[in-house]
This record gives structure tokens, sequence and C-alpha cells, in this order.
């Protein structure tokens, strides 16, 4: 990628590390299904933050934050607002050290890569992180036929992953996964009639997504929304 994805994307330096009231509804939500009840104090890695909505929303909530990202105007927006970035080619592990973050993110951007790529990722989030430690991923679901609009919708996306070829690569890399599902869809503190479009949502996936998994595919497990959330666990026994 380059800067013209900057463009693309509408990502203006003004507004690095900002984040809204739905981000922050968001946020705090799928954190808090993922297992984190406050992310005040912890050590947070972001791959790929874009535009730094979720590394303006980790300084607000009292965590300490270090990204890597492939776009040098993006790496620079983010130096010059303050920020701890790590270089494109260096690792997690060897910027910050092994076993010292609490949490990994990766929003919207394994999908980017190619599959050596994801594997080299996935090895590093698990040396560098604590025991215990999570790594949260998002991407577009393979299982989904609604995720067409997402994955097909940006040039530079790569790979397409269903939830058992995302717990293959998890195994391979020897981290535990602890969740695969839809990702958090906040219904109240946006008005009510966001809230009440969204409790239609809930309820049309809960009605439609049961008979596409169980009737049509045969995959009870399968994640229908568009995009998917995996959350993978460093075993306490594990170095």
């Amino acid at each position: 990628m380059t800067d013209c994805y900057v463009r693309w994307k509408s990502w203006h330096g003004a507004d690095f590390g900002r984040f809204g009231h739905e981000d922050d509804l968001y946020y705090t939500q799928e954190l808090h299904a993922s297992g984190i009840a406050s992310i005040l104090g912890l050590r947070v890695g972001e791959i790929g933050y874009g535009n730094g909505v979720f590394a303006g929303w980790v300084r607000k909530a009292g965590g300490h934050w270090v990204g890597r990202e492939v776009i040098p105007e993006l790496q620079q927006r983010a130096a010059e607002a303050g920020f701890d970035v790590i270089a494109s080619e260096s690792d997690f592990s060897n910027a910050c050290g092994s076993g010292k973050l609490d949490l990994i993110v990766a929003f919207d951007v394994i999908e980017h890569m190619e599959l050596d790529a994801i594997r080299s990722f996935l090895g590093d989030a698990k040396e560098a992180l604590k025991s215990g430690g999570l790594l949260i991923v998002r991407f577009p679901s393979g299982d989904s036929p609604f995720s067409g609009v997402i994955h097909r919708g940006d040039l530079t996306h790569r790979t397409l992953l269903g939830s058992n070829a995302a717990r293959q690569l998890a195994m391979e890399a020897g981290l535990e996964v602890c969740q695969v599902r839809s990702p958090a869809l906040p219904v109240w503190g946006l008005g009510p009639l966001r809230a009440a479009r969204r409790m239609a949502v809930r309820l049309m996936r809960i009605l439609v997504f049961s008979f596409v998994r169980h009737v049509l595919m045969g995959h009870g497990s399968a994640v229908l929304s568009p995009n998917m959330i995996i959350v993978l666990r460093k075993d306490d026994g594990q170095t």
C-alpha cells in the first residue's frame, strides 16, 4: 500500500488519533466481549493502525499503545501526534521485547496480507505477548455470503479466511482459540432510531443466520456476519 491509499480512504492528517462516541462504544464492547474489562495500564500493540482511531481511544482510556504500519505518511502522523511506533519491517517482539505486551489487535488488516505474512505476524504476536495475553483480529468472514462487498471492495485485499482456516492458522502458531464470532454491535447510546435499527439487525441475524448455517450450509459454527472476530490467547504454560 502507498500514500494513495490514504487519500482513497479519506484519512486526513488533522484527524489522526481522533475517535467518536460510536467508536468509544464499539471498542469498549468489543474488548469487554473479548474478556478485557479495562484497558487502563495495559501495554497494547496494533498492526495496521490506519488513521489512529484505536490508538487515540487506547490513549484516552489510559493504555500504553505502540503501533506498526506500512504507509510512511501514517507512520509520520503517528509520531508527530506523540504515539510510539515501530518500523514497518520490525517485529513487536524485537521492538518491544519478548513477553511484554498484554494485548495485540489487528483490525481490518490481515486481509491485506499473503498467508506467509499472516503466519509471520501470528508467530511474532505469540512471542511478544505476555503469558495469558490476547490477540484480537477482525477481518472479512470467508464463511459469509455477505462479506463480498467488503473483501472485493478493496484492491489491496489478498486473503479471505473462513473460521476453520483461521483456527488452523492459530493452531500452527501455537495460540489458543478463545472466540470465533461476529463483531460487537452496540445498540444503546446512539439514539432511539439507530437503536431500533440495530435491534432489528440483531433479530434478523438470529433468524436468518441460524437458518443459513444449519439448513443451507450444515456448518453450525459458521460466522455469517460480513466481518469476523477471532480472539487468540497465549497459554499460561507457553514462553
